[in-house]
């Protein structure tokens, strides 16, 4: 994954983990889908489950789904990339620039109208008409952090990964390895471009949101549901510094330098894409 970053960074007040209170459009008012939007300088996650969730108490893979599992798992979204504001006299506007989508690609830009009050949020479209109300997450903005995985061999970047840590809270996203049937419109929908032979392939994209601990983090919500409460044992190893310097290695750590990190008892490494980590560090 090549990623363009912006060269400025957002506005400090949108950074932060936001949870989303209402969604109104011209036929919905949606106030029970999980949604969460990861916020950093530069970088954005996000996951976006819906309500009525079925039992997926007896399943560990894809492969256990039933086909209704699977179709239910076919409805969610989430996305991950890099966010440009631009801010003039008449409105703020917010860009979102996909670079992971657990959705086949949408027909147009992802683009809001802003407003901050002092309690929340407000987005409207700038490409749509629609309305939603977000509020941000205690213990959010203070702290940031964002990694690309490398591929083990040639140290390029591999199948698109990413962590992204905000003050608390942690994002994990895992693109598909399969990509969507050629042909597949933009805006066509999970449901609409995979068949149910495909789906186990095409549905393989995680999307895992938790809270920091003392030895990694919590899965709470995920895109694959048997993942949550599932406890991630993150450490940083040996940091790839090129620069001397006195003090803990890791704040000495700059966008473009490789970490690597044990994960669950797995190595593996991670080029920084923004570094300005939060306390106490380490642990993630």
């Amino acid at each position: 994954m090549s990623a363009p970053v912006p060269a400025e960074p957002v506005p400090q007040r949108y950074r932060g983990v936001w949870q989303r209170t209402l969604l109104q459009t011209p036929t919905l008012r949606d106030t029970a889908t999980t949604v969460f939007w990861l916020q950093t300088a530069h970088w954005h996650a996000d996951i976006r489950i819906p309500a009525a969730r079925p039992d997926f108490t007896s399943v560990a893979a894809l492969a256990d789904c039933s086909a209704a599992q699977r179709a239910w798992l076919a409805t969610q979204q989430g996305f991950a990339g890099s966010t440009a504001v631009s801010i003039a006299a008449e409105a703020e506007v917010c860009t979102w620039h996909r670079l992971l989508d657990f959705q086949p690609p949408a027909a147009g830009p992802d683009a809001g109208f802003m407003q901050f009050s002092p309690t929340h949020l407000i987005e409207t479209g700038v490409h749509g008409v629609y309305l939603e109300h977000w509020q941000k997450l205690p213990g959010s903005d203070t702290g940031f952090m964002v990694l690309q995985c490398l591929q083990e061999d040639t140290g390029a970047p591999a199948a698109p990964r990413l962590l992204l840590v905000a003050g608390d809270y942690v994002m994990h996203v895992r693109s598909r390895a399969q990509a969507w049937p050629a042909g597949t419109l933009p805006g066509t929908s999970a449901a609409q471009a995979a068949d149910l032979q495909a789906w186990p392939a095409l549905l393989d994209f995680e999307i895992a949101f938790g809270k920091r601990t003392a030895d990694g983090w919590e899965i709470r919500h995920a895109t694959l549901p048997w993942r949550e409460a599932t406890r991630i044992d993150l450490r940083m190893m040996s940091p790839d510094l090129k620069t001397p310097g006195s003090g803990p290695a890791w704040r000495l750590l700059q966008a473009g330098q490789a970490v690597d990190l044990c994960w669950s008892g797995a190595a593996s490494r991670w080029q920084v894409l923004e570094w300005q980590p939060p306390a106490p560090w380490p642990p993630l």
